[in-house]
């Protein structure tokens, strides 16, 4: 991999300067994340470093773009709730050795899958918040839903194994490679299935194919976008499930030119994200479906939309709490990122 370099800024894209969809937030903002909150400070789980990133985080801003299509409040609450899971999940898990990985997600899916069963005495608190998240998501969800989002987070739990076992091999994947399994990593799919909640598509044209590269795309899309963004803080701490450094590493770029790789890759999704949108979408002869796809086709974008106004005013990506879009897209680079080999 080239050595990181010596200037001492790195010049972002504005990656939405041809995004059509806008960001629009939710009435439910102001309430229902601060019963998430209570939630989650309730459970125990938080050491006081985690309660500090978890503040930093602001999820209630994120959900409330995401998630501007979900109007009633149970099933609002149960999206806000489960962005605050994920970011649980990310952050318990990043530094431990696979085992432990295992046994933490052993522990969430079992909990997931059984919302009707105590918790043992004990327990680590993160099975506790997947019951009671489980609770609420079978009291607003349809079966079909439900099942299709326990599938998706055990493939969630398979990918975020599957990184551990990358960080303990100091392992560098091809960008494709990732790209496969950063679809699941993030828990986006999940997120994507709780627009399901309101938006009954049927199965079958939920396996539509056009719909099906809909979703890759949005998810693509999301990991790429939060990849150039995070990259600072991430490259600085060693981080290599990054799309910026797996570029630098395959193609032998500097990290400007690993960075303008991926935003040209990224508005190729853009354009054919678009097209599919306006074009493509399955066709059927119900009015009542075809509403039903474009709300969870909107759900689609509001996520991808959400990830980018989120990720930009993020503390998490820019600990000076700077929109980069304020300072002409130029941001300093993050010390540590100079001791990387």
């Amino acid at each position: 991999m080239p050595s990181p370099s010596v200037e001492s800024s790195l010049i972002l894209p504005d990656l939405h300067a041809r995004w059509p969809f806008p960001s629009i937030r939710s009435h439910l903002a102001k309430t229902i994340p601060l019963e998430t909150q209570s939630w989650i400070e309730s459970s125990g789980v938080l050491s006081a470093p985690l309660r500090k990133k978890l503040e930093a985080s602001n999820f209630g801003e994120l959900a409330s773009i995401a998630y501007v299509h979900v109007s009633d409040a149970e099933k609002y609450r149960v999206c806000c709730d489960f962005l605050s899971l994920l970011f649980i999940m990310d952050d318990t898990t990043d530094d431990l050795g696979v085992n432990e990985v295992k046994a933490v997600f052993a522990i969430a899916t079992d909990a997931l899958k059984n919302h009707d069963k105590p918790r043992p005495v004990g327990e680590n608190p993160i099975g506790e918040l997947h019951r009671s998240f489980s609770e609420r998501l079978h009291k607003v969800s349809r079966q079909n839903v439900t099942e299709r989002f326990v599938l998706n987070y055990d493939l969630y739990a398979k990918a975020v194994i599957a990184e551990a076992e990358d960080r303990e091999a100091n392992k560098i994947r091809t960008l494709d490679s990732y790209l496969a399994i950063r679809r699941e990593t993030g828990g986006v799919i999940c997120c994507f299935d709780l627009h399901l909640l309101c938006a009954e598509v049927p199965d079958e044209i939920l396996r539509d194919e056009h719909l099906r590269r809909l979703e890759t795309l949005g998810l693509d899309m999301i990991c790429i976008g939060n990849d150039i963004l995070s990259f600072n803080v991430e490259y600085a701490r060693g981080d290599l499930h990054n799309a910026v450094v797996i570029v630098m590493h395959e193609n032998n770029l500097s990290i400007q030119e690993a960075i303008s790789f991926v935003e040209i890759l990224y508005q190729k999704m853009v354009d054919e994200f678009c097209r599919i949108a306006i074009h493509d979408l399955p066709a059927c002869g119900s009015v009542t479906t075809r509403n039903a796809i474009r709300m969870y086709v909107a759900g689609i974008t509001s996520w991808v939309t959400a990830n980018y106004e989120w990720s930009l005013d993020c503390r998490r990506y820019f600990p000076g709490g700077q929109n980069p879009a304020d300072t002409n897209w130029v941001v300093p680079v993050v010390p540590l990122i100079r001791q990387q080999k």
